[in-house]
């Protein structure tokens, strides 16, 4: 009896800034074979595409829920040491390569007779943020600020994050469009999240600089900026409701300027992720 391969592509934010995607999406579409993506590669496809996967690398449990040990070739093309440690693959049991971006193109690849089953990844955390998604009780939790801010985007609007509490649920939870619509580093890197977000606003695109707090690095960044909106979600911020908070963002960028608003978020759903997927990671 042929038994049916298995390969998966795992892709990185050093792919997608290769300009892989287009290749990824065609052989995907050639042979059938699934994609996970990095939180530094959301967006390469819709959420609820047949060849994604979901995203990993922000619990500790995600290796063993994406089934990468279950895999006899998994392809990592663009990912770094600080979104998927190799040791750790190794030490689960990961049939892992690494690939470059310009040599994806040309990799033989068998095609699957149908396509690569979603994972538990997918599945047990879909379980999870869908109540989360739907719950509009006040404080919001983070899975529906992040929900609410994905739907609110204009094309070409862009959403950036920090390292941080807040960037962690954005990579976990936010529904991304398109890629590039959702910005967040691989690793610690101070004032990411409003750097990103200042760039975004000066091309001509709506952004947001979602954070945890304005420190005295961030403050100098947006002494400087022109035309930026800072969003700060922490437990004691004010509580407004979806169609509020919505309403002031874009109330904010219309009226340009430097806007710094606080949105109140219930950050104690935490547990429901960690019962599905462990402890949050961040670049460890």
């Amino acid at each position: 009896m042929d038994v049916e391969p298995n390969p998966v592509v795992v892709i990185g934010g050093a792919g997608v800034m290769a300009g892989v995607a287009p290749v990824i999406r065609d052989i995907a579409e050639r042979t059938n074979i699934g994609v996970l993506n990095t939180w530094a590669a959301k967006g390469l496809f819709p959420w609820n595409h047949p060849a994604h996967l979901g995203t990993m690398g922000l619990q500790a449990g995600d290796i063993g829920l994406a089934d990468l040990a279950g895999h006899d070739d998994v392809i990592l093309c663009g990912v770094s040491e600080d979104e998927l440690p190799r040791a750790t693959l190794t030490a689960l049991g990961v049939a892992w390569r690494d690939v470059l971006p310009g040599d994806l193109e040309a990799l033989p690849l068998p095609r699957r007779g149908e396509p690569t089953p979603h994972p538990p990844l997918y599945s047990e955390l879909f379980a999870v943020c869908q109540p989360l998604f739907a719950d509009d009780t006040l404080p919001l939790n983070p899975a529906r600020a992040a929900a609410d801010l994905a739907a609110a985007l204009p094309e070409g609007g862009v959403v950036c994050g920090d390292a941080s509490r807040s960037g962690f649920w954005l990579g976990r939870t936010i529904p991304t469009r398109a890629l590039g619509s959702v910005r967040l580093p691989t690793r610690v890197a101070p004032g990411f999240a409003v750097v990103q977000a200042d760039q975004v606003r000066r091309a001509g695109h709506f952004s947001v600089a979602v954070v945890d707090s304005v420190d005295p690095g961030t403050r100098s960044i947006l002494d400087r900026a022109v035309d930026l909106v800072v969003e700060i979600w922490s437990e004691n911020g004010p509580p407004w409701s979806s169609t509020e908070r919505v309403e002031r963002l874009l109330a904010a960028h219309a009226g340009g300027g430097v806007h710094v608003l606080e949105l109140g978020v219930r950050f104690d759903e935490i547990g429901r992720l960690v019962a599905v997927a462990g402890a949050p990671l961040w670049g460890a």
